[in-house]
């Protein structure tokens, strides 16, 4: 983090430096999620980790990059460390009233703050394990859900919260030690500021459809929950019913407490994000319904919501915040196009199958983990990195398998435990062949990462057949939203996600005067001419 900044980043909007962080304060809230983290001493490194690789060797990474602190804090008027009474809204606000829409990854960076990765041994017990798949395969990243406009009923602007399960932190930001990342949306050029935000605030009004109908996966969301939305037939099919359940069919009701259209919390967010191929008007819901009637209808929802009025999604909706109307369903232009029509229209090559947000796979999220923690590309032949990424490989082996659905010994007949015994055997081969590969010494990272392309190719390959395949975990927005140069990420319409800061408690900052500058220009996304059909979606990992 850069030590400089103050008060101003590319946003114009009052971030807060690491100094404007009284540690005290800051170390003295713990959230329900504290794991026996030690004092941070610095906030310059709160993303930082460390790995033990050998009793003289320690590696330092900083694993999330941030531009500086946004305050946040559930109440909208609470005292801070200095016992003067501050504004736990109007930090946030002056976001939300720029962005319209924010992407927030908690973290658990805070509660496990000093815990070395030691790879001097292998991990033995269960927690052991799950410490492993927190801090490598999950870079600390435990829930995801948007932060978006409110109004409360005296007018006030406030802000509030959508997550999977609606009901997640009463809608609001949840406990004041609580670290977050938060993105935002960045465009192409093409799309103009109007058309900007009718889409964020499309994604708003499908996200308040859709939250008291979709049920959250509540029982497998460390791999064994599939990600069901992974193409545009995919997404029309849940979409359409999550309309439908509005209108009280039964079978679409049906569809969505199936357990294989459950959706975790991450996975909420990345349907959300693909929504805009459906505005949330009325070509747009007609064009999903085939339905104009049934359109209305569900616009007639928005209206009384607006208005204040009881409603289905309100009646239905575990969220405090929209049951009280304090959650409003933005209207969205009429004119307002299908994103990919839109896209078209500016000489865009868009598959007609693909989404604007695809998914992970298994090998980018693993590729992404070792990039964030035990980085090669500085320095593709360092021996201490290459030592630390083929321990760290090897001790992944149960996670791998259980991704994959292989540590079940639960087959119900011959043939299933041989099919079994068969792809695990495959799979144990495979990871033997990567570890071998990664403690090569090689000419430059380019040659490094084009062999690992074809190792992916092949790991992908492994699981061509299985729901897990494709993965949505928290951390993906953070990974997306860092623009750091990564072309193994999916590649989607365009778009980019946008880091602006990390969420903090209010109370434990400084309460000092902030004058925002004009705005630097955020990076605009390049538009691919075609993009790739072999680069479909790509998730989840305990991501909620």
């Amino acid at each position: 983090m850069n030590a400089n900044i103050s008060l101003q980043s590319n946003t114009g909007l009052p971030l807060r430096s690491p100094q404007d962080v009284d540690l005290a304060s800051f170390n003295s809230i713990q959230s329900p999620d504290y794991d026996q983290g030690k004092p941070i001493e610095d906030m310059k490194r709160l993303f930082n980790k460390q790995v033990i690789v050998e009793n003289d060797t320690l590696i330092d990474a900083e694993t999330i990059k941030v531009p500086g602190f946004i305050g946040i804090a559930d109440e909208e008027t609470i005292i801070n460390f200095e016992e003067k009474p501050v504004s736990g809204h109007k930090d946030i606000v002056q976001f939300l009233d720029k962005h319209g829409l924010l992407i927030c990854t908690y973290q658990y960076n805070k509660d496990r703050y000093g815990k070395e990765i030691d790879l001097r041994r292998q991990p033995q017990s269960d927690s052991e394990i799950n410490d492993l798949m927190e801090i490598f395969i999950k870079n600390e990243g435990h829930h995801s859900g948007a932060i978006v406009p409110a109004v409360r009923e005296a007018g006030n602007k406030a802000f509030a919260s959508l997550n999977e399960p609606d009901c997640y932190q009463s809608g609001l930001y949840g406990q004041n030690g609580f670290v977050a990342v938060a993105q935002n949306l960045v465009f192409p050029e093409f799309i103009t500021p109007q058309q900007q935000k009718g889409y964020n605030d499309s994604i708003i009004c499908w996200m308040a459809l859709m939250n008291p109908f979709v049920k959250f996966s509540e029982n497998d969301f460390n791999g064994g929950d599939p990600t069901r939305v992974i193409d545009r037939a995919s997404l029309k099919e849940f979409l359409k019913n999550c309309a439908l359940a509005s209108l009280g069919d039964e079978s679409a009701i049906a569809f969505l407490n199936d357990a294989g259209n459950k959706a975790y919390c991450a996975e909420f967010v990345y349907i959300s994000l693909n929504t805009p191929v459906y505005p949330f008007n009325l070509q747009g819901l007609t064009s999903l319904l085939n339905d104009e009637g049934k359109a209305k209808e569900i616009l007639t929802f928005q209206e009384k919501q607006n208005r204040r009025q009881e409603n289905i999604l309100n009646n239905r909706s575990a969220n405090p915040e929209f049951q009280a109307f304090n959650i409003q369903m933005p209207v969205v232009p009429s004119d307002l196009p299908p994103l990919d029509v839109l896209m078209a229209n500016n000489g865009a090559n868009i598959d007609s199958s693909s989404i604007p947000f695809p998914a992970f796979t298994l090998s980018q999220v693993l590729r992404r983990a070792f990039r964030s923690l035990l980085p090669r590309h500085n320095n593709v032949n360092d021996p201490t990195t290459i030592k630390a990424q083929v321990k760290l490989f090897g001790y992944l082996e149960p996670l791998i398998l259980k991704q994959l659905g292989l540590d079940n010994n639960g087959e119900t007949s011959e043939e299933e435990t041989a099919a079994r015994v068969e792809k695990l055997k495959a799979v144990q081969q495979f990871m033997t062949f990567i570890k071998s590969q990664l403690q090569q010494n090689h000419n430059s990272y380019a040659e490094l990462d084009s062999i690992v392309d074809k190792i992916m190719e092949q790991a992908d390959g492994l699981v061509c057949e299985s729901d897990a395949k494709y993965f949505v975990p928290p951390r993906i927005y953070v990974d997306l939203g860092q623009n750091d140069g990564d072309g193994n990420l999916p590649q989607g319409w365009g778009f980019q996600l946008n880091t602006l800061g990390a969420l903090i408690y209010r109370g434990a900052i400084r309460d000092i005067a902030v004058t925002p500058q004009p705005p630097t220009p955020e990076p605009t996304p390049e538009i691919p001419e075609a993009p790739s059909e072999n680069n479909p979606p790509r998730e989840k990992s305990r991501v909620r």
